[in-house]
């Protein structure tokens, strides 16, 4: 004699996943006092991560998203910004030896009277400050000791003493359009224009914009 079997009812599940039947019952269970006899596992999502492995994958996430922020800033700032300093005393009093310098790259336009920083002579980077722009006339007094552009005395707050001329350069001096002339703010201790002569715009690395004190 055959028995007949049945299956029980699927059970609704209140966590989304997808219902499986329980079990199967047969005359011949129900006789042993069995009722239910379950056939099936319990569903178990294979592709589920474990808890550790989600706190792994996120940490390597977050990770590497701070080393390219970190790589993409220190990008920018050496793109736009650079740092130097200060060797020597030619820019005393504004500025002393050990001091750091933070300067604009790429500035394209300079004032008078801004700190830049300049190459020359092949060597490493001059701090010197801008006296003259481009298309003026320069000249020294050497009996006054004035600095002069276009023939008028130029004032200027940041030196404490006299400016004189040099054997290597002669004036009046007339500058490019895309020449400057720059000096030390102590005039009697700096190699400056005064030495190499004018500077083109192609030799400013930049522009000063924050000064850090040694020691500070």
């Amino acid at each position: 004699m055959k028995s007949a079997i049945g299956t029980s009812p699927v059970a609704p599940r209140s966590d989304g996943m997808p219902n499986v039947p329980l079990g199967i019952t047969c005359p011949e269970a129900e006789q042993k006092g069995i009722r239910h006899m379950s056939i099936y596992k319990a569903y178990r999502p294979t592709h589920t991560a474990s808890p550790n492995k989600r706190k792994r994958r996120s940490f390597s996430f977050v990770f590497i998203r701070s080393l390219l922020i970190a790589a993409a800033i220190t990008l920018a700032f050496n793109t736009m910004f650079g740092i130097a300093i200060v060797s020597g005393s030619s820019m005393e009093p504004a500025l002393y030896e050990g001091d750091v310098i933070v300067f604009r790259k790429l500035s394209g336009s300079y004032e008078r009277g801004e700190i830049v920083l300049i190459k020359t002579d092949g060597r490493e980077d001059y701090v010197k400050r801008i006296c003259a722009l481009p298309g003026e006339t320069i000249a020294i007094d050497d009996d006054s000791g004035a600095f002069l552009t276009n023939g008028k005395i130029l004032y200027e707050p940041y030196i404490y003493e006299k400016t004189y001329s040099k054997q290597e350069i002669g004036y009046p001096l007339s500058l490019s359009p895309d020449e400057y002339f720059v000096m030390g703010d102590h005039r009697s201790d700096s190699r400056d224009s005064r030495n190499y002569g004018s500077v083109t715009e192609g030799q400013i690395d930049g522009t000063a914009i924050i000064i850090i004190r040694k020691g500070f």
